[in-house]
């Protein structure tokens, strides 16, 4: 990497980050200058200084606009990030006025929660403000506090083993708690009674395991009674898993608030995990450089008004 000189910094103003951003969003120089209100001249010049900075063509011509190459992909969230904390300086404690905001949501959540409640966050914030833009990224416990602390993403949501190993307390917010359930397709006969652990951990099993895994804190609830089950198949995502068991023997173990939420929609029944398997919490988390945030807390509040409905 190149040395860093004091003439790159010198050459690098607000305007020009925000010419970059602007055609990450519009990817057509003109509709930048209408939106920034500056001349069509302004807008190549910002991007040739800004070429000449990073060494790179950062966008290149195509029919269609202009496409952004790697190296401008990589600088994206970065200068997200310089320019969302130069405006908290300039903010101060303004309000976050959610009806005309302009505002874009980072936010780190695996399958089971975007079923569980980013769904309706999205319908909430569309009919609040159209202008509010939500970027969901499927990140999964470890993964999602690293997109924190490299500033991917704004805000995590998820269960966290042993959160606060890690998070400071007032940075994680209690969204809502949940238990397991058992998941197979209409009619599949473990089903249709209450189950035991020794009838579930008979069954022949499908797991949910985007990183992998081929063990969760189910696991570790059956081997305390001596017990373990048989995983038939891993895929790394839940529709893939539902489109499996709604047609298989197979069961697979979600959040009580996912099978409720799928239950309408696929061909499928649940019951509860035994009382031996307890209940698991679902948390907010957000970073120390945005602890202050107005946007974030009004985005946790809503998260979690939609939590309680359901």
């Amino acid at each position: 990497m190149r040395e860093i000189k004091q003439i790159d910094l010198r050459a690098i103003d607000a305007t020009v980050l925000l010419v970059f951003l602007g055609v990450m969003r519009h990817r057509k120089a003109t509709l930048v200058a209408q939106e920034m209100g500056l001349t069509q001249p302004a807008v190549s010049h910002a991007l040739k200084r800004l070429r000449a900075i990073y060494g790179d063509p950062l966008f290149l011509r195509r029919a269609h606009g202009l496409e952004p190459t790697a190296r401008a992909k990589e600088l994206e969230p970065q200068i997200q990030e310089i320019v969302h904390s130069l405006s908290s300086t300039l903010a101060g404690v303004e309000p976050f006025d959610p009806a005309h905001a302009e505002h874009t949501f980072r936010i780190a959540a695996f399958d089971f929660e975007q079923t569980g409640v980013i769904q309706d966050m999205i319908s909430l914030v569309r009919d609040t403000n159209p202008n509010i833009r939500v970027q969901v990224f499927p990140y999964y416990n470890d993964d999602a506090i690293a997109a924190l602390d490299r500033g991917q993403v704004d805000l995590a949501i998820g269960y966290f083993r042993d959160p606060f190993d890690r998070i400071e307390a007032e940075n994680a917010q209690l969204l809502y708690r949940d238990r397991y359930v058992a998941v197979g397709r209409k009619d599949h006969p473990i089903l249709s009674n209450d189950l035991t652990l020794e009838t579930y951990a008979r069954a022949d099993h499908l797991l949910v395991s985007p990183n992998g895994a081929s063990r969760s804190m189910v696991d570790d609830a059956l081997s305390l009674s001596e017990l373990s089950r048989t995983i038939k198949v891993a895929v790394p995502s839940l529709l893939s898993a539902i489109s499996i068991v709604e047609r298989s023997e197979l069961i697979v173990t979600l959040p009580n608030r996912v099978a409720q939420s799928l239950n309408s929609r696929f061909d499928i029944s649940f019951r509860p995990l035994p009382r031996q398997i307890v209940g698991f919490d679902i948390f907010t988390v957000r970073h120390d450089r945005n602890q202050n945030s107005p946007a974030i807390t009004w985005i946790v509040d809503t998260l979690k008004t939609i939590a309680a409905k359901t």
